[in-house]
């Protein structure tokens, strides 16, 4: 029995709890605060991979668009349909004509007198150019006469106006390299023997120019970005469409627990990713690796986190799934655009290259071109790394400052 002296006592403990007729809480233990964000990141998960349906969605489609982009996604020109209007019976148009064919560029060569059904050809985009030679191309190639230079015509379809940049490229290579072996040339040649300079490039990092060499690097980071910012955009607007979002606010869990329990998912299917793609571009594709793998998969998980926090951004904004995926692909489209993945920003506007700037996706592209290709320094790895860190940084406090208020 509790004798009156023992019952009025006040226990230490408890006295600790009371202040002010208030409760307060207590201040959580840190290993709780893991275990909770860990449980949150692994209902996510489950709910991402726990049906069948789920698991062919995060999987497949990334390595399917991996391998169309590789093949796909080139600025090469290759297989072009050409017209060929050949007044000339000499030599020289039969040279060039010769070289054309002998080029893995050109597929097929459609002969004909008649100027109008080359014309056709090209309106009705059965080929890509004309080629013209007059009738007496060949003879005045032999004349050799400076004053009066042999004319080869070249009519190009301008409605695919890149295709038609890199054929004529082409085409005035061919032309170049026959010209060097007419009279005219060996005259000129002869007299100025020794007095010009000889012009070799070498081309570093990519000795053959190869486009699969540029492109599958760039996909690492632009298809993690697409699938990333994906699947941590639509958990917010999924959890309050099947009214589940208010039971989890309910749970021990605070609202910044659950935030960045739901960054976590993202970060790891893009470390997974990133894993298929380093294997498949390496040992599939062929692309050297010459960087630092470690310091690849840092970069690698400070950029996933980085895309991770723009969706929940966007999801924290989103009341259904519609508006999460429609507000992940307004982000993603500029973000890509503004990467450099298949034009230089240096073409772009100033306003545009600044604001690329802020763009995650850009300096992680210029990392893994150098890991791959360059055998990027530890300095620049670092201060690419440190950018991408900054921007997460930024990202990751307004995405859960926003959730927060959202909730």
């Amino acid at each position: 029995m509790i004798s009156t002296a023992e019952a009025a006592a006040p226990d230490d403990n408890a006295a600790s709890l009371v202040y002010a007729g208030r409760i307060p809480i207590r201040r959580e233990d840190a290993v709780n605060r893991i275990r909770r964000i860990l449980a949150i990141a692994r209902k996510e998960l489950l709910v991402l991979l726990g049906e069948r349906k789920g698991r062919f969605m995060v999987l497949i489609p990334p390595i399917m668009q991996l391998f169309i982009f590789a093949w796909a996604a080139t600025m090469e020109v290759k297989n072009v349909d050409v017209v060929v209007l050949n007044q000339d019976a000499g030599v020289w148009s039969s040279e060039i004509i010769n070289r054309l064919r002998g080029s893995p560029t050109f597929r097929t060569f459609r002969f004909t007198d008649d100027p109008a059904e080359a014309a056709e050809a090209v309106n009705r985009r059965e080929a890509l150019f004309i080629i013209a030679f007059q009738n007496d191309f060949s003879a005045t190639v032999e004349k050799a006469d400076p004053s009066h230079p042999a004319v080869a015509q070249m009519l190009l379809d301008g409605r695919r106006s890149n295709a038609a940049q890199i054929v004529a490229q082409y085409l005035q290579e061919i032309i170049a390299d026959v010209s060097a072996s007419t009279p005219l040339a060996s005259r000129i040649a002869e007299e100025r023997a020794g007095a010009g300079p000889t012009v070799i490039p070498i081309n570093w990092f990519n000795p053959n120019l190869d486009f699969q060499w540029f492109i599958l690097p760039n996909l690492i980071g632009t298809i993690n970005f697409m699938m990333g910012i994906l699947i941590t955009g639509l958990t917010v607007a999924r959890e309050r469409e099947l009214g589940t979002f208010d039971q989890m606010l309910v749970s021990p869990a605070t609202p910044l627990e659950i935030a960045v329990g739901k960054l976590i998912p993202g970060c790891t299917v893009g470390l997974f990713h990133g894993t298929v793609f380093l294997l498949a571009a390496v040992f599939f594709f062929g692309v050297p690796f010459v960087g630092s793998v470690v310091a690849l998969y840092a970069a690698m998980l400070v950029f996933s986190l980085s895309v991770s926090s723009l969706g929940l951004l966007v999801s924290s904004f989103s009341s259904t799934q519609q508006q999460a995926f429609l507000g992940c692909f307004t982000v993603a489209v500029p973000c890509i655009l503004l990467s450099g993945f298949m034009t230089p920003i240096n073409n772009m506007p100033l306003f545009l290259q600044h604001l690329s700037d802020i763009n995650p996706l850009k300096h992680f592209i210029i990392l893994t071109q150098g890991f791959f290709l360059k055998g990027i320094t530890p300095g620049a790895a670092l201060a690419g790394g440190g950018r991408i860190a900054l921007i997460a940084a930024v990202s990751m406090t307004f995405s859960i400052w926003m959730f927060k208020r959202r909730v």
